[in-house]
């Protein structure tokens, strides 16, 4: 029995106003959207028994047109091959409502494809491995209920556990959101065991236990995930072999803080190109310059900063100050005013406006100042 499992694909994440020349949308929704079709053609050419999706296939509750059509495309494909496909809803796909509905509910429209998406217990058996589903659920009571409902047959083959959370043992495996359920441990709290527990939320591939695994995400999303490696699995079920596969994604660089504490602005100049190296082609970058003198402070150009990383997708800029007498310093971060204008959009709480058509009117007239 081979499977792929896989997660967190985040299809419809956007930042930075850059676009695609082939495609004409955000390079960074593209990137997310290019993962994805990577993953789709590896699962077509290798033919696995299955395919699990432990969450989080958008990254919002109310996906655009476009990103639905990137997933229904994948999943058509997945389908059409006659390959079963179960996932589990995540907490970025699971609406506050309920009865908003889901586009979940679309999915399961699909041949050979099982959704667990209504925050309780689903079962599915498939070439007699039975598949337990413990999507997001908004409500501790709820998730306790359905790993309470988890029933193990006698007669199935094998058993794996699909969920999406944090699990909770002792390491921290949050991802620091606000609605994230925490997963306990099933084999210890229900005294049942599974043949292999498929993990979902946490965006780097990590092995809870030789059968308890985390696959990671295909893209990275924060700089936070700049270390981890991107990809999914490849699991041989009667073999017991787990096997994390490496995909391409966008390289994400943090480079090591420059102390600028002695530095004039000219030699702040001088080390920042020498830490701009064709090694930061088409990246993300994270730049942290520290105690930066007032003088050099008030003098420093940020557009020749971004001059001289010319060659990266994007810099991100971290910063502190000493002020005049020594005795304060400040810490700031902060981008341009086309990207901080659409995480301030994205920190919105808009329940009347359209998100996507305020953020894409603002970024047009903000573009053409800048242009003047």
């Amino acid at each position: 029995m081979k499977i792929v499992h896989f997660s967190d694909t985040h299809l419809g994440f956007s930042e930075y106003n850059k676009l695609d020349p082939e495609t004409g949308i955000n390079q960074r929704e593209q990137d997310f959207y290019n993962s994805w079709n990577n993953i789709i053609h590896q699962i077509i050419e290798k033919k696995p028994d299955m395919v699990l999706h432990a969450g989080d296939l958008f990254h919002t509750t109310r996906p655009s047109n476009r990103a639905i059509a990137v997933a229904f495309e994948g999943i058509r494909k997945i389908s059409d091959a006659g390959i079963p496909f179960v996932i589990v809803a995540g907490n970025h796909s699971t609406p506050k409502i309920r009865a908003t509905g889901s586009i979940f509910e679309a999915i399961s429209l699909f041949t050979n494809v099982n959704a667990a998406y209504q925050g309780r217990y689903q079962r599915f058996e498939i070439c007699s491995v039975d598949i337990h589903c413990v999507p997001h659920c908004s409500l501790t009571e709820e998730l306790e209920q359905a790993f309470h409902d988890i029933v193990i047959r006698s007669d199935a083959k094998q058993n794996v556990l699909l969920t999406h959370g944090a699990w909770a043992g002792s390491k921290n495996y949050s991802m620091g959101e606000f609605n994230e359920q925490h997963i306990p441990n099933p084999e210890l709290k229900l005294n049942m065991q599974f043949d292999y527990i498929a993990l979902g939320h946490y965006h780097k591939h990590i092995t809870i236990a030789d059968h308890i695994i985390y696959c990671g995400s295909p893209e990275r999303t924060s700089f936070n995930e700049a270390v981890n490696t991107t990809g999914y699995m490849w699991l041989d079920l009667d073999a017991k072999k787990f096997e994390h596969i490496e995909l391409p994604s966008r390289k994400m660089i943090k480079l090591p803080p420059l102390d600028c504490t002695e530095f004039t602005v000219a030699e702040i100049y001088l080390a920042l190109e020498k830490l701009s190296t064709p090694e930061l082609e088409d990246a993300l970058v994270s730049l942290d310059l520290k105690n930066i003198q007032h003088d050099s402070f008030i003098k420093l150009d940020w557009r020749e900063i971004d001059r001289l990383f010319k060659q990266v997708f994007h810099l991100e800029k971290t910063f502190s100050h000493i002020e005049r007498g020594g005795t304060t310093v400040t810490s700031s971060s902060f981008d341009s005013l086309t990207v901080e204008f659409e995480r301030y959009i994205d920190r919105l709480s808009l329940t009347d406006l359209d998100g996507e058509w305020l953020k894409k009117t603002g970024l047009h007239y903000l573009s053409e100042e800048l242009e003047e």
